[in-house]
């Protein structure tokens, strides 16, 4: 038994490791302003199905610290943890380099709140090199159940000036 396992298991890391099907990225985010600081990591795993469909995984954490009425000792301190899969469609290319896909993910908080959401995110992704990948998310719209707000229900979010910005690199 140990011995089919073993030989399933190299099968499966050869065909995920083949083709540059397998990356693994993320990214980094903060704002800084007058009474508010926030920053965020998220690493992410993914498998290009084929040229259209992608599923990957990511684990965002997101600390921020927002002082109420300009008093140091009055501050709201927020820690999120979530996990975040999804499912990627790439509709179309632009030349060789940049391609438009659209984002089907879950958000599921895994500390203090259990909320989720389920969002459609759409983007552009800019194939820098044969390996290196950068991939830029403009807004979301999607159904909110206690995971980004105090309400539950549909929302829409399209603010162009703070897109997510990840980058990739393929096995």
């Amino acid at each position: 038994m140990k011995k089919v396992l073993l030989t399933l298991v190299i099968a499966f890391a050869g065909i995920f490791t083949a083709n540059a099907q397998v990356w693994i990225g993320g990214g980094v985010g903060a704002k800084v302003y007058e009474n508010y600081t926030s920053f965020t990591v998220a690493p992410e795993v993914g498998y290009n199905i084929n040229n259209h469909w992608t599923v990957a995984l990511g684990a965002n954490y997101d600390f921020s610290k927002d002082v109420l009425e300009g008093d140091a000792e009055k501050a709201l301190i927020l820690n999120k943890l979530s996990l975040q899969p999804y499912v990627r469609y790439v509709g179309g290319t632009i030349g060789q380099k940049f391609s438009l896909f659209l984002d089907l993910t879950g958000d599921f908080g895994l500390i203090d709140k259990s909320g989720y959401a389920v969002s459609l995110r759409p983007g552009i992704a800019w194939a820098a090199t044969e390996k290196f990948t950068a991939a830029f998310r403009f807004g979301f719209a999607g159904y909110d159940h206690g995971f980004y707000g105090a309400k539950n229900g549909f929302y829409m979010n399209c603010e162009m000036a703070t897109p997510e910005i990840r980058f990739y690199y393929s096995f």
